[in-house]
């Protein structure tokens, strides 16, 4: 490695600091952590050609500074005793004042570099105001890291980042990891890492709100000053502004697309209300054991030291979390039954749980449902950490369930779409293939059937659902045997299509017919209907087994990159369950980065009026998603 030639002592007075400090050490460095009392735009001015390069190579800049604050609006931010909440709010108008300054002293082009560096994640700003023993003072500590895979240069002195700052008699001393100075770099990375995470005791710290941020992002006055380049840091900063999003919000729903990491997004917002002691519990919640355990593994590895309960399956420990709920979390299923007890338990046990609880719905729109509506409307709103996780969190055609999502648990306050991650390069490239058939002479009359009982109801004045009429036509679509004559067409020809496939049809009878033809191409399918037959999914993964014949109940929580074909022989008019269903295949491959995907899709010829030519609509919309491509994402 080349390190950065830099002198262990220098001034304003001998040495160009900007030369001889910055710019070496930002063409070398990957990350840049930095205290200083306060943050003005002449140090990017002065430091523009460093920051480009750092910048175009996915460098990432933590910055710890302090705002330029009124002695009145200073008191009223460590004086809040109502909330922290409260101190918040107070911060965020005060610092519009700061972006006002900015906006007034910066340079047009500068503006614009800060701006894009700070839309994308190559800054990430907190603000420290003194409290408890230091009030009466500033945060005005001088202090950086470079760092370089695993090593890494520290600095401190006397030079603040500011224009201003190069023209006084400054000085500085460096200190290296790879010149015998190491124990003084560790010393400052540790000081850094204990402001950054809100441990010093006598310092407020407080991160950019989304609306200050929102209103610096609008100061862009032309396109990014530097080439952006995709690092694996700056393809996930979504996740990073998810975070920041709940936090400034405390609840509400993510809306990110299979396989953008919600997951991880959630741990993030759980490691951060723990570091900053708003929570002392976690309560995670959702359907299906099969998810439930994907969260439970990845539970243990995070939080070795806290006690993980589990309510779901063979596992009942609920009571041992109301027992010892302190500093633990609990994974349950989403009975509405089992959310009942929990929260009666809560209300009964000492202590205002209400408070420092964050429950965390995956699969939110699974909440929605009439039972969660009937025994939960009301016992969730008074909690106040509540977060929601879907790819699809809006439940199509039901307005009662969307309300109590939203009055429950929050509106959507984030989203990252399928489209989004596609064109990011974080879900691959997909061919769809729709595939036209024909309904029988058989079923036809069935749905004329089904079309005519209704109608009679309707007559007579007799209680009807029209839902209920368009959920049994749909049905007969869903099992159409021509189906089966389009599939074995196709596979005849293009036999690989069964390699890493998964096939969802909508019952086990109809899985049966389809697997007289699947026998005469492959013998290496299987059939994954409940969670009794999990091993499968395990030999599906290990590549033992090359097609999976399943339905809709495990349709959630596959997570299985190698997946590459899908094919819908049941797809709702809804795009909840289609959306999760190719997500499976959408997923990138280690062992294949050049993986297309291929959705094959059945579509109805000549639909009649009261099937709302559902299989159109699906067709037009997977149409147009396969047509985006990887690269061409702005944020």
């Amino acid at each position: 490695m080349d390190y950065p030639k830099v002198k262990p002592c220098l001034d304003t007075s001998e040495d160009n600091l900007i030369e001889e400090l910055y710019l070496p050490c930002l063409k070398w460095a990957k990350r840049f952590d930095r205290g200083v009392g306060f943050f003005t735009s002449g140090w990017i001015s002065c430091n523009i050609e460093g920051m480009s390069d750092f910048a175009s190579r996915g460098g990432k800049i933590r910055l710890i500074t302090s705002p330029i604050l009124s002695n009145d609006d200073t008191d009223a931010i460590i004086n809040f005793e109502k909330s922290e909440a409260d101190a918040y709010k107070k911060f965020e108008t005060a610092l519009f004042d700061n972006v006002k300054a900015l906006e007034k002293e910066m340079k047009e082009d500068i503006l614009n570099a800060f701006s894009w560096m700070l839309y994308d994640g190559i800054i990430d700003m907190k603000f420290a105001i003194p409290c408890k023993r230091l009030e009466e003072g500033d945060f005005h500590d001088k202090f950086g890291v470079f760092y370089n895979q695993e090593e890494a240069l520290s600095f401190s002195g006397s030079i603040n980042d500011s224009k201003h700052g190069f023209q006084n008699y400054e000085s500085i001393k460096v200190f290296k990891t790879w010149s015998g100075t190491r124990e003084y770099v560790e010393a400052d990375i540790t000081r850094f890492e204990k402001i950054w995470e809100c441990k010093d005791k006598n310092l407020k710290i407080y991160t950019i709100p989304n609306a200050v941020k929102e209103r610096i992002f609008q100061l862009r006055t032309s396109k990014r000053p530097y080439k952006k380049e995709q690092s694996e840091s700056s393809k996930w900063i979504h996740q990073d502004k998810a975070v920041e999003c709940f936090i400034e919000k405390e609840h509400g729903i993510l809306a990110m697309a299979t396989g953008t990491g919600k997951t991880i997004t959630a741990i993030k917002i759980m490691n951060r209300l723990f570091e900053e002691g708003k929570i002392k519990r976690v309560i995670i919640t959702m359907y299906g054991n099969d998810l439930l355990d994907q969260w439970a593994m990845q539970m243990r590895e995070v939080y070795k030291n806290k006690q993980i309960h589990y309510h779901y399956g063979s596992y009942k420990r609920m009571n041992d979390f109301i027992m010892h709920p302190d500093e633990a979390l609990l994974l349950i299923s989403r009975e509405a039954n089992n959310l009942t007890k929990l929260l009666t338990l809560l209300d009964k046990a000492p202590g205002n749980y209400k408070e420092d609880t964050l429950f965390v719905f995956d699969e939110v729109h699974g909440a929605g449902s009439s039972s969660f509506v009937d025994n939960l409307t009301g016992k969730i709103l008074p909690y106040k950490y509540r977060l929601g996780l879907s790819a699809t969190p809006e439940r199509e055609y039901d307005e009662t369930g969307n309300d109590f999502l939203q009055n429950e648990i929050g509106e959507i306050i984030f989203k990252f779409s399928l489209e989004d991650a596609i064109r990011k390069g974080i879900l691959c490239e997909f061919n769809y293939i729709p595939l036209n058939y024909e309904l029988t002479e058989a079923e036809k009359q069935k749905k004329k059937k089904i079309i005519a009982a209704f109608s009679a109801k309707k007559k007579k004045g007799e209680p009807y659902d029209k839902k209920d009429m368009y959920t049994q036509l749909a049905l007969v679509n869903k099992t159409a045997i021509n189906k089966i004559d389009e599939f074995e067409q196709l596979i005849s020809s293009i036999p690989e299509l069964l390699q890493k496939c998964i096939i969802f049809v909508q019952t086990m009878e109809y899985g049966l017919k389809l697997q007289e033809v699947l026998f005469k191409y492959t013998d290496k399918y299987h059939t994954y209907y409940a969670d009794d037959e999990k091993y499968n999914l395990v030999n599906f993964a290990e590549g033992k087994i090359n097609c999976l014949l399943t339905c809709k109940k495990v349709s959630e929580g596959i997570d299985i990159s190698s997946v590459t074909n899908i094919f819908l022989f049941a797809s709702d008019r809804s795009r909840l369950v289609t959306t999760q269903r190719i997500g499976r295949a959408l997923r990138l491959d280690k062992t294949n980065p050049n993986k297309v995907a291929n959705v094959i899709d059945f579509v109805l010829e000549d639909a009649e009026e009261n099937d709302h030519n559902a299989d159109q609509e699906r067709k037009d919309w997977l149409t147009t998603l396969s047509e985006t491509r990887r690269g061409k994402y702005e944020e």
